[in-house]
């Protein structure tokens, strides 16, 4: 698979195509795409997502995908690095940023293309583009300030999502794993004992409630969950795998590498040099 590698830590482009000229690839960077006009399929990580103007996706660097397009569509992708996740210029951002994305790309994942209500969106997404067109500078505070804009209205949107109506049981799972997302972070947070005294349950009948609502055990979705984090972590961050182990709340790094080894055959420092070798 084609790996695309940008160096800038900010891109911008728009533009209109008929038909998709890249190869199935993934980045090292992450992807705001917002189509403008247009439809066709997003194909993502073997995952077909039907689009019709106006929406918004939002990639992490390990997604691969490629367009295929049934209508001319209007494309504005922005593009930035791990480096812009910590700030533009003068302007320095906290470690709850890289959280905050995290849940941005939970809600990607539930539900890929955000639809805005309104042409708020759509707007900002024109300012951003205006502004880069007239300077293209990365360290452009005026596209920083947008871009938190925009981020804050696609959680926004993204949180309006979740309580959609669903089978019974559904909208209080659906609270649980909002819960869980939240406080991934910390460890101590979402064990079954607080979940269940949290949300007013016996950690027996919490247990069999998750699973019959997700088809997972509890333990086990929060660890794939944390072990897509860890995976995102190595794609794109440079952070140190005791900087990792200390943030996803893992004891020690000995305890983060056989976490890591129950789903992949190798090390984690063996899997970020494999990632970042292709």
């Amino acid at each position: 698979m084609k790996r695309y590698i940008q160096h800038e830590y900010l891109k911008i482009s728009h533009f209109t195509a008929t038909a998709w000229t890249h190869p199935v690839h993934n980045h090292n960077h992450f992807e705001l795409i917002f189509i403008h006009r247009g439809s066709g399929t997003h194909c993502i990580s073997g995952m077909n997502y039907p689009y019709n103007g106006p929406c918004l996706f939002l990639l992490a660097p390990c997604d691969a995908h490629h367009f295929e397009i049934a209508a001319a569509t209007a494309f504005t992708f922005i593009k930035f690095t791990n480096v812009y996740l910590h700030g533009s210029g003068s302007i320095r951002l906290q470690q709850s940023w890289n959280q905050e994305l995290d849940r941005l790309l939970v809600q990607a994942r539930e539900k890929r293309a955000f639809i805005p209500e309104t042409k708020r969106m759509e707007q900002l997404i024109e300012l951003v583009t205006e502004e880069w067109q007239d300077a293209k500078e990365e360290n452009n505070e005026t596209i920083f300030f947008l871009l938190q804009a925009l981020f804050t209205m696609i959680k926004k949107a993204g949180d309006a999502e979740l309580p959609s109506p669903a089978p019974a049981g559904g909208a209080r799972v659906t609270e649980i794993l909002h819960y869980i997302h939240e406080h991934i972070h910390q460890t101590e947070e979402i064990q079954i004992e607080q979940l269940a005294d949290i949300f007013g349950y016996s950690k027996y009948y919490l247990g069999t409630f998750f699973k019959e609502q997700t088809g997972s055990t509890l333990r086990e979705y929060v660890n794939r969950y944390k072990l897509h984090l860890l995976e995102n972590r190595l794609h794109y961050s440079n952070f140190s795998l005791k900087e990792i182990s200390y943030e996803l709340g893992f004891n020690d790094q000995s305890h983060l590498n056989k976490f890591f080894r129950k789903y992949h055959d190798v090390s984690p420092s063996a899997y970020r040099e494999q990632v970042q070798a292709s």
